[in-house]
Formats: C-alpha cells, sequence, structure tokens
C-alpha cells in the first residue's frame, strides 16, 4: 500500500513540475477580455485559506484535512496528505516570506493565490475552493510577468464578446472561454486542445500564448472559439492520484464535453463544430472522433501532431537533444545528465514495450508514472486510427519544429494518402508555440523570444473552417494583366528576404535599438541575444550604424552583433 502510495505522489510531482515549466493563469490581453470575477465575501476565503496554510505550518495535518472537500479527501487519505504536502512543497526550500495576492473565481473554484518566497525560489500557491467553502485542489505554479507576453497586432477587442461557460459537471468541471464575433451569428466554432502537460487555456509556454492568440485571431475573422483550462490543472491532485488515469480522463472526453457544450448555445452554428489539437492535442484528435457518437464535429484541424507511437517520438527528443548538446560543447556536467536521463528512459521503455507487461499487469519496475496512462497508450497510432476515419481534416505543420518535426507531418501525408477530404500546409518558420522563428531553432533561444501565432496561419484556419478548402502558395491566381506580379519568397540562412535588403545581423549580446529623428536617437528598447533582422543600409553616422528599416538603427559595436551578406545568387533569386 506504501509504494502504491508513493507511486501516485510521484505521478503528481511529475504533473505539478509540467506546470512549472510555463503553464499559468489567463492573461487579458486587452480591458475587453474576460477576467476570472472578483469574489465579494473575499475575506472569508481568505481567512480559510490562511488557517489552512497555519495548520500545514504548524504540521497540524488532522485540522488541516478536515478542512478538504469530500472529493479531495476521496482522492488524498489522511495519512497520505501530510506526504503529499511535504513533498510538494519540499523543493522550493524552507519559506520566507508568503504575500496574498488575490481571490477570484473561475466559475468552478475560488481561488486563493499567494505569492510565496522560498529560499530555493519564488512561486505561486494556489488553494481552490469549492461553493460550499472546503478546499477542493491546490496547485504550485510558476509566477510570470505579463509584460513577457505580446499583445497580437491582429487582436482587435471591439470585434468580440468573451464569457465565461463551464464544461461538464460535477467533480470534474473545467472552466473555459468562449470568443464570439460581434454580428449576426450563429457562428462556426472551432474547440481548442491543449498539448501535453497541465495547460491553462491560454496554452501558456514560456513567453507564448497561442491559445490566446488563436482566439482573438478567429473571432476577428468571423469563427468563435472555445478554449478551457485542462483538467491536470484545474484538478491536479484528484487527477494525480487516480489509480487509472488514461489519455480519456486527462484530454479526450473534456473535447467531447466541450463539443457537447457548444450545441446548446444559440450563437453558435451546432452543424459547423471544430476541434483543433495542438501537439499531443492533435495526437488525441482520432480519439476524439472515435468519441464523437453523434457526429456532432463537422471536421478537425490538427497542428504539429505527431504520427507514431508517443514514447517513440519522445525518445527521439532525448536523443536529438543530446546531440545538439554535443554539438553546441555543452558543459560535461550537462551532457552526461543527458546521457544518463536518455540511458533510464530507454530502460524503461523497453520494459513498456515488451508484451506480457499490460495496463492490468505494470510491473514494479516500470518507474515511469503514471503508469496506466503509459501501458493504456503503449499500442495506440494514430495515423492507424485516421485511416478508417472519414471525417474532413486539416493538418498544419510548422518547419523549424524541433518537438514534432516535419518527419511527422510527412507521415501523416503517408498514411492518408488515400483518403480525398485531408488538407495539408507547411509553415517554413513556424515552430513548435506556433510562431515563427526567423533563426536557427536550438530547443532554447525559440522558447525565450516573444512572438505571437501568425495571422497567415490564423487565415488558413478561418478560410478552411468557412470554405472546406485552403489555397496553398501554388494555387494562388496569376496576377491579372497590369497588375504586378508578387515577388517570390527567397529563404536565406531562415529568414525571408525583402526588396532592398542587404543582409542581416544577428544579435550576439543584449544592445539598444535606437529611432533616427533627424539628428537625434530615440531609444526603443533592448535588442536580445539570438534575434535577427534584415539589414536594408550601413553608413557611418553615430560611430557607424545598420539600418534595419523604418528609420531604425542599431550601432555596429564589435563582438555584440554578426553581420552577413547573402551570395550573388542568392540576391539574383530575389529579384
Amino acid at each position: 500500500m506504501a509504494k502504491k502510495t508513493m507511486k501516485s505522489i510521484s505521478m503528481l510531482m511529475l504533473a505539478g513540475s509540467l506546470g512549472l515549466t510555463g503553464a499559468v493563469g489567463s492573461l487579458s490581453i486587452s480591458e475587453h477580455h474576460v477576467s476570472a470575477q472578483e469574489v465579494k465575501n473575499e475575506i472569508n476565503y481568505e481567512t480559510s485559506a490562511n488557517e489552512f496554510l497555519e495548520f500545514v505550518k504548524a504540521k497540524n495535518w488532522e485540522a488541516a484535512y478536515t478542512q478538504l472537500s469530500q472529493n479531495l479527501q476521496s482522492a488524498v487519505s489522511k495519512e497520505t496528505f501530510s506526504t503529499l504536502w511535504t513533498q510538494l512543497s519540499t523543493p522550493y526550500g524552507e519559506v520566507k516570506e508568503t504575500s496574498l495576492e488575490g481571490v477570484k473565481s473561475d466559475g468552478v473554484h475560488t481561488k486563493v493565490t499567494y505569492i510565496v518566497k522560498a529560499k530555493q525560489g519564488a512561486y505561486k500557491q494556489v488553494i481552490k475552493f469549492n461553493r460550499e467553502g472546503k478546499i477542493d485542489d491546490f496547485l504550485f505554479d510558476v509566477i510570470t510577468a505579463p509584460e513577457s507576453f505580446l499583445n497580437p497586432s491582429y487582436n482587435h477587442p471591439e470585434n468580440y464578446t468573451e464569457k465565461e461557460v463551464i464544461i461538464g459537471e460535477g467533480k470534474y468541471a473545467l472552466p473555459g472561454v468562449l470568443t464570439v464575433p460581434k454580428g449576426k451569428g450563429p457562428f462556426p466554432v472551432v474547440v481548442l486542445v491543449h498539448g501535453s502537460g497541465p495547460n491553462d487555456m491560454d496554452e501558456t509556454m514560456t513567453v507564448f500564448k497561442p491559445f490566446r492568440d488563436i482566439a482573438a485571431g478567429l473571432a476577428n475573422d468571423g469563427v468563435a472559439v472555445l478554449r478551457y483550462d485542462k483538467r491536470t490543472r484545474v484538478h491536479t491532485v484528484k487527477t494525480g492520484m487516480e489509480p487509472k488515469f488514461s489519455i480519456q480522463e486527462e484530454t479526450v472526453i473534456d473535447a467531447n464535453l466541450a463539443v457537447d457544450k457548444l450545441k446548446s448555445l444559440p450563437e453558435i452554428d451546432s452543424k459547423n463544430i471544430f476541434v483543433l489539437g495542438h501537439s499531443q492535442g492533435a495526437f488525441a484528435l482520432p480519439l476524439i472522433v472515435e468519441n464523437d457518437k453523434k457526429d456532432d464535429i463537422k471536421g478537425i484541424i490538427g497542428v504539429a501532431g505527431p504520427a507514431g507511437k508517443f514514447h517513440d517520438l519522445m525518445l527521439w527528443q532525448m536523443e536529438e537533444q543530446l546531440k545538439l548538446a554535443e554539438k553546441m560543447q555543452a558543459p560535461k556536467e550537462q551532457i552526461n545528465a543527458l546521457k544518463e536521463t536518455l540511458a533510464t528512459y530507454q530502460k524503461q521503455f523497453g520494459i513498456l514495450k515488451d508484451p506480457k507487461n499490460t495496463k492490468e499487469n505494470i510491473p514494479a519496475d516500470f518507474l515511469l508514472q503514471p503508469g496506466y496512462w503509459w501501458f493504456d497508450l503503449r499500442d495506440y497510432v494514430p495515423t492507424e486510427l485516421a485511416m478508417k476515419q472519414d471525417i474532413p481534416t486539416l493538418l498544419l505543420q510548422g518547419g523549424k519544429d524541433l518537438q514534432v518535426p516535419v518527419s511527422e507531418f510527412e507521415a501523416w501525408k503517408s498514411a492518408l494518402e488515400k483518403r480525398d477530404n485531408v488538407d495539408y500546409k507547411l509553415y517554413p518558420n513556424m515552430f513548435h508555440t506556433l510562431v515563427d522563428y526567423p533563426g536557427e531553432p536550438n530547443w532554447m533561444t525559440e522558447y525565450m523570444t516573444p512572438g505571437n501565432v501568425s495571422e497567415s496561419f490564423l487565415s488558413d484556419i478561418a478560410e478552411w473552417v468557412k470554405t472546406g478548402s485552403i489555397k496553398s502558395d501554388e494555387e494562388k491566381p496569376e496576377p491579372k494583366p497590369g497588375e504586378q506580379k508578387p515577388s517570390p519568397k527567397v529563404y536565406w540562412d531562415g529568414l525571408l528576404m525583402k526588396k532592398g535588403q542587404i543582409g542581416k545581423i544577428e544579435v550576439v549580446k543584449p544592445i539598444n535599438l535606437w529611432k533616427r529623428e533627424g539628428d537625434k536617437l530615440t531609444f526603443v528598447r533592448v535588442l536580445k541575444p539570438g534575434e535577427q533582422y534584415r539589414v536594408y543600409k550601413y553608413d557611418n553616422k553615430f560611430g557607424g550604424q545598420y539600418g534595419l528599416g523604418d528609420n531604425h538603427y542599431i550601432t555596429n559595436m564589435k563582438g555584440y552583433v554578426n553581420y552577413k551578406t547573402p551570395s550573388k545568387a542568392k540576391l539574383k533569386e530575389l529579384y
């Protein structure tokens, strides 16, 4: 029994660590964006949360346990609770200071959030209360700055409205947001299904919020969007302690419940409900279709979706990360750690692949948690199931995606070549967060360079939803007589070239971007290492500066930027 309890806690620790890679609460991108309702009787929830934390601090586990909801107590025994809390909090070290951030309701829980400063770093502690005032779950979360996320240029909040909706009911109900275009409806709608990890409704990761961008972009193009917090984020502890937790509970069931919710809403065209899955969400799309017994889903959109077995791709990712670390001459300790991790997973996946082991007979030496999740998914190949289905499908892929490479996209195309209702499109500069990155991806820099989902990507989705097809670059009509022929798309060193360009710079060290106004320089912002920009001119003013267009310049400082020029052959392609 003790071993089973510790495995459940390990599973929860894994879920928590995944959450700390970037999943945070929904960020308002304008005053029109729906925000969680402020709770009127804030003092009651704050007082209850403070009492709970005081009990925990004093190790009065029995008193703390009485504050848990019936659902949470059914998942966590009194004996397990103290071990669980201790293991979740221990990595942060001794708590130095705790301050209240706020008390808000998301329609499912009233959340009391604290900023905790501990010896090993700061984090958010979220205590979630049910409507009866009992603690229904809790979360140790990462702290991110709102200014880290860019507001997309195509976001025009005056063109849409947003409202809170609840997905499902009871123990695992989820908070969601429906974004609806203004004007005469009903509107077609896209349900967004997350990738792996306990994602929020914006699918927040590092400095990106791709689902927020998609909602704003599609709503401005006449398509409604429903997004919601993932079950493993809303009910982190309860799901973490489930003995038979599979991808069905993690992803599939809630996607189908979201579709079901939309059918009853008057602003939604119930005959035009689409589901978009990203990464693991795309991997799960055939399962979501299989579970759509009433054929409510009109079409599916898979973005950066694995085509084969989940564990095979995961192993490939680890091998590629090791190769890159060796190529970049990373510290020996880092390379050795990557080798050890790879060896551990190779051994564990060997156990997973052994046919005598099953989800009903998981061996004790299988250490990956949740074990049931892995064995339940072991033999699932999404392309094999998709080959048997006949639902209109759009598959999209980024050319610079290192997590789910283009080879997976090609595997989808090969598997579904006999189906005549599948469209495909590759975006050369897009990487896994659905944002374009001009440089060479390396698993690090691209994830720390702020950006937004590209407008062309969103336009293609909106076109396919409304018309059932998209036009590839080859299908664009020739210019009419008298019209100027569009410039060819020429890529050089990972960057789309433009007329007038003489070269490009890559930032090596942080350097100021300036705007020239007559004989004066006005500071714009600091450019970060790894960023790349087109260069259109160079002159000797202000010590020598590269012109980046629109009167923006950076100074030619040795060691701060690298300048490159394209070959004559490449320039000839452009003109």
